[in-house]
């Protein structure tokens, strides 16, 4: 079985070790929720030859300071990170996208008066832990402008199958993020089964989906303060793929 794991690896278990260290091409990807299709996507484009795969990934959300209904204006900021892997759509549309064991952050910033901006970045997979039992989780990040996403860019299944954008607009690089996570719920769990099939080729698999709802507490540089938001959630997301043969381009033309 081979095991798709932290650093863009694959793991051939009792045979040999395939690096994926350079982003894989992919020639279609869907940002719908088509798990299989992605997976078909990538063994298309050279990254996934016919086997069994493994991979997860982690996510978590937070919105900041929104302020009262009918009260006065207020800063406010959120912040979406995904670790695991990533999809990212170049900005032209002929453009071909690609897929990296990654871990992405999209942060949003408003002052009181509306002035801020928003940005889409790629950090080191140290930037952000969630513990196994899911009571916590944290990200501690300075977002620089050599680490923003090349296009726009949203987590490959997992349950947050999401465009989250891409570039940066309006923020004053670089700035700190700090935000720690404490669940406040039970832990739900969603399972899916999927199919893909296309002339000769079939890709099918399975995934597990968990979350908690939670609380946070966070700064970011370019507001005064901290705050707290009980609007926030923690998940992970563990799937597992067999690719019974390579798709032709034809299948996704």
């Amino acid at each position: 079985m081979r095991t798709l794991n932290k650093g863009g690896k694959v793991v051939f278990h009792g045979s040999r070790v395939m690096f994926l260290r350079r982003l894989v091409p992919v020639f279609a990807i869907v940002f719908c929720g088509s798990l299989a299709l992605a997976a078909a996507a990538m063994a298309a484009g050279g990254g996934m030859s016919p086997g069994k795969y493994s991979f997860t990934n982690h996510s978590a959300d937070a919105f900041f300071g929104m302020g009262s209904k009918g009260g006065p204006p207020a800063p406010s900021w959120s912040v979406t990170v995904n670790q695991g892997l990533n999809s990212f759509r170049p900005k032209h549309p002929n453009g071909p996208a690609i897929v990296d064991d990654s871990t992405v952050v999209y942060v949003t910033e408003f002052d009181a008066l509306g002035n801020g901006g928003y940005g889409c970045f790629v950090v080191p997979d140290s930037s952000f832990t969630v513990s196994r039992d899911f009571k916590t989780a944290a990200l501690h990040a300075t977002l620089t402008s050599d680490e923003i996403c090349d296009g726009y860019a949203g987590p490959v299944g997992g349950g947050k199958d999401i465009v989250l954008a891409g570039g940066e607009g309006g923020l004053d690089l670089p700035i700190r993020v700090d935000v720690t996570w404490s669940a406040t719920s039970a832990v739900s769990t969603n399972k899916d089964v999927f199919s893909f099939r296309c002339l000769n080729a079939s890709t099918d698999g399975n995934s597990t989906y968990q979350s908690v709802i939670a609380s946070a507490s966070g700064t970011i540089s370019a507001l005064d303060g901290s705050f707290t938001s009980e609007f926030s959630d923690v998940s992970a997301g563990s799937t597992q793929l067999n690719v019974h043969d390579v798709p032709p381009d034809a299948c996704f033309a």
